[in-house]
């Protein structure tokens, strides 16, 4: 666990608080399993990474603070840890107090005794961050919430060294209307392999959707939404949030164990763990979901995913062998469906033509004369508005 360590020095006349001192703790904690009180984590070794050590690294930060997101243990065993800073703004920034901007950034190491700070960083006015290894090359996927209200999510291939912002897949794809009129809050998010889906790796993510307010129309409320993608696709599970909660910040954790002798069961469990909000600075507490039926939801979204990939390979199949050219493997669902961010066949009714994927729907305009057909739609004039991409 990495936490914040800050104190204040005693000033030389006794009367005045001195300096402010702050720094970064490495906790590390076994988990003990005691008869009459059950499992229990005994927090052992506090190590402080020297922030000299730091600065070497990054000399234009001001300051350097955990972000209270969920790190990762990756699978070559390097652990990292999400981590927000401070720099001087440039004019233009968006600037807090002191003239500084926050970044999110990433701290890692190998062994857990030497610690890396990444090179690259976010853009300005971007904090909250989470982190998730996703791919087989071992991709790090960073989600911060920034001043424009958005999620901006970036992508690194070399531990933090340069971060590539993912436009055209999950950057941006989530806001609120509030923009800079809402307090950031952290997000959940986590990857998993979930049983019965072909054992692929998806990624979950909770975040607020701000759709209540009061009678005066003044301070946005917000439910918390499980959302599911695989960097292609992106389903809104569902609500998440007791009714009349205004969630905030939010984590998730996701295990699979397997029991039973012979034909093994695997165990599977969903948590979401999140913050209600009061009025004012202060919070009512945490609140721990057990999401069943929502996994559920997410099982059956992953099997409609598989087959619209198996419908659409067929008919690449279809179509090549209408025109007598060989398909050999260019139709296979891996590669025919790659980067297919949504596909609309005959799923049409009330002006909403449905994406297979369950993803974001077109809209058909009013007047545009649309009939459905066998595996389409029919228009006499224009048209349908589809916002993917």
């Amino acid at each position: 666990m990495l936490a914040g360590n800050y104190s204040r020095t005693a000033s030389a006349g006794g009367e005045e608080s001195g300096a402010v001192e702050w720094g970064l703790l490495l906790v590390k904690g076994n988990v003990s399993n005691e008869e009459k009180k059950g499992k229990r984590i005994q927090w052992n070794d506090t190590y402080a990474i020297p922030w000299n050590y730091n600065v070497k690294q990054q000399k234009n930060l001001t300051r350097l603070f955990g972000s209270g997101g969920s790190g990762v243990k990756m699978n070559d065993g390097t652990l990292v840890f999400p981590m927000e800073g401070t720099k001087k703004g440039k004019e233009g920034e968006a600037k807090e107090e002191g003239n500084t901007i926050t970044v999110s950034l990433i701290l890692y190491s190998s062994d857990a005794r030497i610690w890396m700070l990444s090179k690259g960083m976010s853009d300005g006015g971007c904090s909250d961050p989470s982190v998730v290894e996703w791919g087989k090359d071992g991709k790090l996927i960073m989600m911060t919430a920034c001043d424009d209200g958005r999620r901006r999510v970036y992508e690194s291939g070399d531990k933090g060294d340069s971060w590539t912002e993912a436009l055209g897949t999950l950057s941006r794809v989530w806001g609120n209307k509030q923009g800079e009129g809402v307090k950031h809050v952290g997000s959940g998010f986590i990857t998993a392999t979930i049983d019965g889906a072909d054992n692929r790796s998806m990624m979950l993510v909770t975040l607020p959707v701000y759709v209540k307010k009061d009678v005066d129309g003044d301070n946005p409320k917000s439910e918390l939404h499980l959302w599911l993608t695989d960097n292609t696709h992106i389903v809104d599970i569902g609500s998440i949030s007791g009714e009349g909660d205004d969630a905030a910040a939010s984590s998730l954790l996701y295990k699979r164990s397997t029991s039973g002798t012979g034909n093994k069961e695997n165990k599977e469990e969903l948590i979401a763990l999140y913050e209600k909000k009061a009025e004012g600075e202060n919070s009512l507490g945490m609140v721990s979901v057990s999401l069943t039926e929502q996994l559920e939801r997410v099982k059956k979204v992953l099997a409609t995913w598989q087959e619209v990939d198996k419908s659409v390979s067929q008919l690449c199949v279809s179509l090549l062998a209408q025109k007598g050219i060989s398909t050999n493997t260019v139709c296979s669902a891996d590669k025919i469906t790659n980067g297919l961010v949504g596909f609309l066949s005959s799923n049409f009714s009330d002006n909403t033509w449905r994406d297979e994927y369950l993803g974001v729907d077109a809209t058909v305009k009013s007047g545009a004369g649309a009939e459905k057909t066998s595996d389409g739609v029919t228009f006499r004039g224009a048209g349908a508005e589809w916002p993917v991409g």
